[in-house]
């Protein structure tokens, strides 16, 4: 409680913080030399008829188009807007029903375009209607740009529902991927919309204020503000809404039980006032749907599985649940979330975003695991393993992010994150390791009763001075992040030895405690060469320390006391420093981009173990990091071109590095190695995409490969018969224990190819994704190098229906052949092949009112372990009736895994072991839920005049919140 009352007060002490600053400001802003801020505006009117276009967007981008600032015309058609601290900068403005405009700016000072004429759009007014096709989007430098009116969507659809229609998109398993890539952040209207997650949007925002749909590589903010390529990209999704769809108010709420006590509700609401933004989102559940981020799990999370491949688990979004991330975790969860969302422009410096997140989860999991492990060129070992777990998460968490442009020379970006966690977990796990005689070598069934609970604090501030010189700045970056977690285990566990026939009994207590703080900042300094180049000179320090702190206490059984264990207690500080300086260059023309640097970096390791004995390792690294991003667009085809190369460093964790043993699992110990060195990577990505304007099609290819030096890899020691570890702990035989090892051989490559085209004769689209992957990883057995190799074949096909809002389909199927050889045994066969074929289908026979939803999907697997190869459907089906004004009201009825069939399967491949997981998932139910739709806009006056185009409000407009 104390610390939910720290943090609260923190947020609230940060808003009244920033609203004082801003209240200080009112009025005109002024530079330091008198003048008002430099700012773009205009005033966009229809060019017939000379009406003012009330919500047109207005977008401000970089030369490479990455979207600086966005805002609409409000009630006079006028828009004015900050400009953004760059060397050149392009406005594009549209409207629905006219042809786009498009400008290119140069200079620093204030720009008034005066009055933008749109003219109608010819082809979406007329040609295409005739054709029966709208134009599905374009490519604009970097930045796909898809047209919403393209693709239709059933009533009361969300942006999820659109979003997995467009070209080069999937969605699975709360997995967001674009182009092959995953997506990192969903941004609305270039703004973050409840922090990085990036499925709150599209499982929030109804689809019919979707206007428009940008997929592109968003830069670190620090690139944003100089123009220079720093190698830092994350996909990112930008939905653009509709002008007039802006101001108001939408959401909904819903409720619905059924059998085995099944239940789920929730809801959200949102208020959309111009470039004031408030929402508030929650639920509560029992049905699997979570709203988990990496942060809210601090590492503990109460799922298994690992990576691979799993279905089932949940229902995902045929239960018709309305939550803001649906995880598809193992096991079966009760979840009880709130969130709130807060952005605004406050006058013309200074743009807010925040948000709030709590939740609570209870998970049950049951698993079982059989692992196949090399041992040399001719023999192996299984393991199987039985798991029950019970774990509790409660999480609090909020960032923020605020731009200010403080005048026309300094900027200033800030984002602040706070996280509080308590976790707890009670788990039950019986192990047995079984040669390749099949014969039982030793076995353990072990209770874990774990509490942990712990903070993450992290702040990122970006600065950037310009000179009166165009294109001379200097820019710094400084982020702070402070981390503690505090765990206490009990353990019990029973350990058999089937050579000698006995059992032996271990209660243990241990308390674990860690904390670190790390700092990153650098200083880049960037100077013109010409119009069209630019060098730079930057220099960065870092340092991360960290610290932890482990007592284990066993029951001594002749004094029936507990005592110090010190083989399984060590206490370790770790500090690691960097120092990096380099140059720079970057050049621009006629399309083509071109951006180059090389860096030189000093780093030392330091490790210093004190206790149970005093021990200090200290190793240098000395690195040159060169990187290179080349690009080319052509707005007269449609093609983009993007090759990057890149170097990088990582360094071990202080899990890594603590050499103290972890014997949670008695069957299967693990060790760190304070003597780790970082790894060095190497990364290749190119890109390539087209938009064919008059046939609608698309192609995107994706490319990506990285290589890694001194790859930090897995030592694994598999015990022929007991052994002594550390002169002290007891592996028995068939027993492994793992440490961390630097290895040379890892590899990574991957080539994904995406097809898409409209079947006018079906009035639909399809779509053909084609990946081909390889993966090689090292490790140790034994003292033996082995490399796991992995090629993966992928093909996915999908036909999506484009026919009316009342009848909808997607028919989609993927097939992946895994190919898995082993250099240290290539006789071994792990080959495997899975599929999933999914079929969607809605339909309302009487515009919206009645209507029926079935989504049926086969999953098949050949090639696991025994046992886990099977084939099964998961079907789930609904059927509802809308009512009340506009169909606002809906009655459904709900049921999940019709056929009881739902399952859930994964398949995990490391460097010397390939593990089969099943875990329990949620069965057949009914649910009978309720929703209700909440909406109102602001009817702009030029509604009523009956303005030109696709781009009027609703019906019975509302008044403005």
């Amino acid at each position: 409680m104390r610390k939910l009352f720290t943090f609260i007060c923190f947020g609230v002490c940060l808003f009244l913080g920033i609203q004082a600053s801003q209240a200080q400001q009112q009025g005109p802003t002024r530079n330091r030399q008198g003048g008002t801020a430099p700012s773009i505006s205009g005033q966009v009117v229809d060019a017939e008829s000379g009406e003012i276009l009330i919500g047109a967007n207005i977008l401000i981008k970089s030369a490479s188009d990455s979207l600086a600032a966005a805002t609409v015309t409000d009630a006079q058609g006028k828009f004015t807007l900050a400009r953004p601290r760059l060397m050149q900068i392009k406005i594009e403005i549209s409207y629905i029903g006219y042809t786009r405009h498009e400008q290119a700016i140069e200079g620093r000072g204030a720009v008034d375009l005066g009055t933008i004429k749109l003219m109608v759009d010819s082809k979406e007014l007329g040609e295409f209607l005739v054709e029966g096709q709208t134009p599905v989007g374009e490519m604009k430098g970097d930045t796909a740009v898809f047209n919403a009116n393209a693709f239709k969507t059933k009533e009361n659809a969300y942006a999820e529902d659109l979003i997995s229609k467009l070209p080069g998109v999937v969605i699975e398993n709360g997995t967001i991927q674009a182009q092959g890539e995953d997506v990192k952040k969903v941004l609305v209207d270039g703004r973050e919309f409840f922090g990085d997650d990036p499925n709150i949007a599209l499982k929030n925002l109804p689809a019919n204020m979707i206007d428009q749909v940008e997929i592109l590589d968003q830069r670190s903010d620090q690139s944003r503000l100089t123009g220079l390529d720093d190698g830092n990209y994350s996909k990112t999704i930008n939905i653009i809404t509709k002008g007039n769809m802006r101001n108001g108010y939408f959401g909904r709420a819903y409720a619905g039980y059924g059998t085995d006590d099944r239940y789920n509700s929730g809801g959200n609401i949102n208020f959309f006032k111009g470039d004031k933004r408030f929402s508030i989102i929650g639920l509560s559940n029992n049905i699997n749907q979570q709203n988990f981020s990496s942060e809210d799990l601090l590492g503990v999370s109460g799922g298994g599985g690992g990576g691979g491949r799993r279905r089932g688990g949940g229902p995902g979004n045929s239960s018709g649940g309305d939550s803001f991330l649906t995880g598809d975790d193992s096991g079966i969860s009760k979840t009880n979330s709130f969130g709130i969302n807060y952005s605004d422009k406050w006058g013309e410096k200074t743009n807010f975003s925040g948000n709030y997140f709590f939740n609570n989860s209870n998970n049950t999991l049951s698993q079982i695991t059989n692992t196949e492990t090399l041992l040399s060129e001719d023999t192996y070992q299984y393991y199987q393993e039985r798991l029950l777990s019970t774990t509790k998460n409660y999480n609090h968490r909020f960032s923020g992010k605020i731009e200010y442009d403080i005048n026309d020379k300094n900027s200033l970006i800030i984002s602040p994150k706070v996280s509080f966690q308590d976790n707890s977990r009670l788990s039950d796990t019986d192990g047995l390791n079984i040669g390749s005689e099949q014969d039982s070598l030793s076995a353990a069934r072990t209770l874990n009763d774990r509490t942990s609970n712990g903070y993450n604090f992290s702040n990122n501030l970006t600065y950037r001075y310009k000179f009166d010189k165009q294109g001379r700045t200097i820019s710094t970056n400084i982020y702070t992040g402070w981390n503690k977690k505090d765990q206490l285990t009990d353990l019990l566990s029973a350990n058999t030895d089937f050579v000698r026939s006995n059992i032996d009994t271990t209660f243990q207590e241990t308390n674990y405690l860690s904390d670190g703080f790390n700092y990153r900042a650098n200083i880049t300094y960037t100077e013109p060469l010409g119009e069209k180049s630019i060098a730079s000179l930057s220099y960065s320090v870092g340092n991360n320390k960290s610290s932890a702190d482990q007592k284990t206490y066993i029951l001594a059984q002749e004094s029936n006391l507990m005592v110090l264990d010190t083989a399984l207690s060590n206490e370790f500080d770790n500090n690691f420093t960097t120092q990096t300086t380099g140059l720079g260059y970057r050049w621009s023309d006629d399309g083509w981009n071109l951006d180059m640097s090389l860096n030189y970096q000093y780093a030392k390791l330091n490790n210093e173990a004190v206790f149970p004995e005093v021990v200090n390792f200290q190793r240098d690294f000395n690195n040159l990091l060169p990187s290179a991003s080349l690009s080319y667009r052509s707005r007269e085809t449609g093609k983009n071109i993007r090759i990057r190369y890149r170097t990088s460093t990582n360094e071990p964790s202080v899990s890594q590095l603590q050499n103290v043993i972890n014997n949670s699992n008695p069957l299967q110990l693990s060790i760190g190695d304070p003597t780790l060195g970082q790894s060095y990577n190497h990364n290749f990505f190119a890109n390539y995409g087209k938009f064919d304007m008059e046939k609608s099609k698309t192609f995107f290819l994706f490319a990506t490969a990285s290589v890694t030096g001194n790859y930090i890899g897995t030592n694994t020691y598999v015990a022929d018969q007991d052994t002594l570890i550390n002169d002290d702990v007891l592996l028995r035989k068939g027993g492994q224990i793992t440490q961390p090892v630097n290895l040379n051989g890892n590899w990574n490559a991957r080539v994904f190819l995406n097809y898409g085209a409209p079947w006018a004769a079906a009035k639909s689209n399809f779509n053909s994704g084609t990946s081909i992957s390889y993966g090689r990883t090292p490790g140790m057995i034994n003292n033996q190098i082995n490399y796991n190799e992995t090629i993966g074949l992928s093909q996915r096909l999908s036909l999506t229906s484009n026919i009316s809002k009342n009848l909808d389909f997607t028919l989609a199927t993927r097939g992946t052949y895994s190919i898995v050889n082993s250099t240290l045994q290539s006789s071994l066969e792990n080959n495997y092949y899975s599929q999933i074929t999914d079929f969607k289908f809605y339909f309302s026979p009487n515009d919206g009112k009645l209507f029926v939803n079935s989504n049926m999907s086969n999953t098949l697997y050949t090639g696991l372990s025994e046992g886990f190869d099977q084939s099964y459907w998961l079907w789930n089906v609904e059927a509802g009736y809308r009512f009340l004004k506009d169909n606002k009201g809906e009655l459904k009825l709900s049921i999940f895994d019709v056929l009881g069939q739902n399952n859930s399967i994964s398949r995990t491949i490391s460097d010397v072991s390939v593990s089969d997981v099943h875990s329990n998932v949620l069965t057949s139910y009914g649910l009978i839920t309720f929703t209700y739709i909440i909406g109102k806009f602001k009817k702009p006056e030029q509604e009523e005049r009956g303005p030109r185009g696709f781009g009027g409000p609703p019906p019975g407009g509302a008044r403005s919140w």
